[in-house]
């Protein structure tokens, strides 16, 4: 009775243990999956952040193509007008120096004129002083008819000539203020034409400088968004740097020791290399076999599991963390997905004939095992 009693508490301790073994192989297991989706999520989160942001950029790229194009064709306008101004004011300067030219010739005219008249009047004051010379002054005085005749018409021609001088000084004067006038009057139409383009360059310019605003705007705003961009690829690069470092079989590690793949069978139709590029190794004992049970090899993390219709047909990889993989091939079916963590023995499918198999059809059926060591295939007997 004491036997039994002493065999009970040393069984129910060996539970205790496993189930404390179990329990922390659990919680790591747990941890450690948790570690990965909180890394999964906040690369997800960046995703999206940088997803988001994308399509900001583009926006404010539009924005910026349009800005520029209102910019530049404001510029073009500033410069055809600027060339109008500055023909304008090339006429103006033009007018300007013609009125000039003029001033100074009705200046000398104006003195000229002025002169002949002053004349003009010294001769009148003379003629009032020495009294009015009559007809009969002019023959009394004269000593013969002939000599009467000659003063009497030199007379008539002083007054005749100073009349005509004065006649052509007014002319010309009157000719001159005319033409004075209407150069003052294209000069003023002139100044009005610049008054105008210059009110219209200061609209221009003022638009000018709120489109190079805009495009500044436009330029920051990018420039914001592509530092945004940058802080959000950084985080995607950290979380997948974590997940990659976790993503070994979840963060869980495998033994190195595997298991064989196919418990049913462990009979070798093709060994490694048993032909050139046949680098795994062949599991099969006759048609039977199909849909037997395919188990992971090791602890780790499902992160393939397709199928190819001309090679490995339905496969499964998986990543043991300690720089191993597995990779079972040809299978009926698959049990697993990508991401799965899954267990040393645990089931992931079924022994089958698809994909590349010799000979077609059940004939075929067998389980192409590979191991992947750092990147490069081994011996799966070297683990097994």
């Amino acid at each position: 009775m004491k036997l039994l009693k002493t065999v009970s508490v040393k069984f129910f301790s060996l539970l205790l243990v496993i189930s404390l073994l179990f329990a922390s192989s659990v919680s790591v297991t747990s941890s450690a999956e948790s570690e990965l989706d909180k890394a999964r999520n906040s690369y997800s989160s960046a995703k999206k952040e940088y997803e988001k942001l994308k399509n900001q950029k583009a926006s404010a790229e539009d924005q910026l193509s349009a800005a520029q194009t209102a910019y530049y064709s404001l510029v073009s306008q500033v410069n055809l007008l600027d060339k109008s101004i500055q023909s304008v004011q090339a006429q103006i300067a033009k007018l300007q120096k013609q009125i000039a030219d003029y001033q100074v010739k009705i200046d000398k005219q104006q003195k000229l004129m002025d002169t002949k008249y002053n004349e003009f009047c010294a001769r009148l004051k003379s003629l009032y002083i020495a009294g009015s010379m009559s007809s009969l002054q002019v023959l009394l005085t004269a000593e013969d008819f002939s000599d009467y005749l000659t003063r009497l018409e030199m007379v008539t021609k002083i007054g005749e000539k100073d009349a005509a001088t004065i006649s052509e000084l007014e002319n010309i004067l009157h000719e001159l203020q005319a033409l004075q006038k209407q150069l003052d009057i294209d000069r003023a139409e002139q100044q009005a034409k610049k008054n105008e383009l210059d009110s219209q360059m200061a609209e221009l310019e003022q638009r000018k400088s709120e489109a190079a605003s805009s495009l500044a705007e436009c330029e920051s705003l990018i420039a914001q968004i592509k530092a945004a961009q940058a802080d959000a690829q950084a985080e995607m690069n950290a979380a997948l740097a974590e997940i990659n470092k976790l993503s070994a079989s979840g963060g869980i590690k495998g033994t190195g020791q595997l298991c064989y793949p196919v418990p049913s069978c462990t009979s070798v139709s093709c060994g490694y290399y048993g032909y050139a590029g046949h680098n795994g190794v062949d599991f099969a004992n006759g048609p039977g076999l199909y849909g037997a049970s395919v188990v992971a090899s090791d602890d780790g993390q499902v992160v393939g599991a397709d199928f190819w219709e001309y090679s490995y047909g339905h496969h499964v990889t998986i990543d043991h963390g300690n720089g191993m993989k597995t990779i079972y091939c040809h299978m009926s079916n698959i049990s697993v997905s990508v991401g799965q963590n899954v267990q040393k023995g645990q089931v992931i499918g079924g022994v089958g004939c698809t994909g590349n198999v010799i000979p077609r059809g059940m004939g075929g059926t067998h389980l192409h095992f590979g191991v992947i060591v750092n990147g490069s295939f081994a011996n799966p007997f070297n683990y097994l």
